[in-house]
């Protein structure tokens, strides 16, 4: 992979995450004002909605070592960036 593709990659990851983002704020926006939940009701959404997205990771990483085309590819390990916690979604013991 060429320097400049990597670039762009990362380039695009990083919209895709920001994308990601907005979603998750429209959606606590939307339950906050359209909604009678309550704050406990709300944190609960959120706390599940970043599970979820954590899932979401799991999968992209699958694909994305699936279309390398290298049968030997292996995912080693998953972490969220530390502007969403750092936290390790799938790391394999060695």
């Amino acid at each position: 992979m060429a320097y400049g593709q990597l670039r762009v990659l990362l380039v695009d990851r990083a919209a895709g995450a920001v994308t990601a983002l907005a979603r998750v704020a429209r959606l606590a926006v939307r339950l906050a004002t359209r909604t009678s939940m309550g704050p406990s009701d709300i944190y609960a959404a959120l706390a599940t909605a970043r599970f979820m997205a954590a899932h979401e990771l799991i999968e992209q990483a699958a694909d994305a070592a699936e279309q390398t085309g290298d049968l030997e590819a292996e995912i080693t390990d998953i972490r969220t960036p530390i502007w969403l916690g750092a936290m390790t979604i799938h790391e394999e013991s060695q």
